[in-house]
């Protein structure tokens, strides 16, 4: 083979942010913690520690696509307020003693803050909002917050402890938001594919082919976020 022609391995090189998300991905699955088989209480906590790293740190992917697609989108249709700017960015700016603008880092409710931020992401990439707040995992998301502040704020030894219970809700809840993480990815690729179609010079061939693929998007986003 000659020595410009790559291998099959050179075929697909992750960008810094897919590599940085499955690395939070493979410290969740490290723990390899569940319930109802021998799971010691320390990979639990460190399962739910993990967890809400992944999330957290995919909630801060989604609001940096957000920033960017306003930058760089062409027709300026969607705009964020000088303060949607703020949370997305994550700072809350202050002045200092000397009349000087300081960036400080924001403090971020978790609720709050995802719903904002998936919010921001579909109107930034033109989808419907697919964050459900109606399904069953929301309230298991919601509970497993409340074991992730019993763990980082303990108060006394069976603070530490995580039930079979907690343990199975956590996992259903990380579920669910990876499910939801990609329905909303599903809405970043349809958003591309317009782009695409919109440089189709016969109009009819380009409606055609936008009914196909919203036709698909639609039943995939439906298998995704049921499953």
């Amino acid at each position: 083979m000659d020595s410009d022609q790559g291998s099959d391995s050179d075929l697909f090189v992750p960008t810094e942010r897919e590599s940085f998300l499955s690395l939070l991905w493979d410290d969740v699955h490290a723990c390899n913690a569940q319930s109802g088989i021998v799971t010691s209480a320390a990979q639990r906590r460190q399962y739910v520690r993990a967890m809400f790293a992944c999330i957290e740190g995919a909630v801060w992917l989604f609001k940096q696509e957000a920033l960017e697609q306003q930058q760089h989108k062409e027709d300026a249709s969607i705009v964020f307020t000088a303060s949607e700017l703020s949370i997305l960015a994550e700072v809350a700016p202050s002045i200092d003693g000397r009349g000087v603008i300081q960036e400080l880092p924001a403090n971020l409710r978790f609720v709050p803050n995802l719903l904002f931020t998936f919010g921001c992401h579909a109107r930034a990439f033109d989808y419907e909002p697919v964050l459900r707040v109606s399904d069953h995992e929301w309230g298991y998301l919601k509970s497993s917050v409340t074991v992730r502040n019993r763990l980082m704020h303990p108060k006394q030894l069976s603070s530490m402890d995580i039930s079979d219970d907690e343990i199975r809700t956590a996992r259903a809840a990380l579920k669910w938001f990876g499910l939801t993480c990609s329905a909303a990815t599903l809405g970043v690729s349809m958003w591309y594919a317009k782009r695409a179609i919109q440089k189709i010079e016969d109009p009819e061939e380009a409606a055609a082919k936008l009914q196909i693929i919203s036709t698909a998007a639609e039943n995939l986003k439906r298998l995704v976020l049921d499953s």
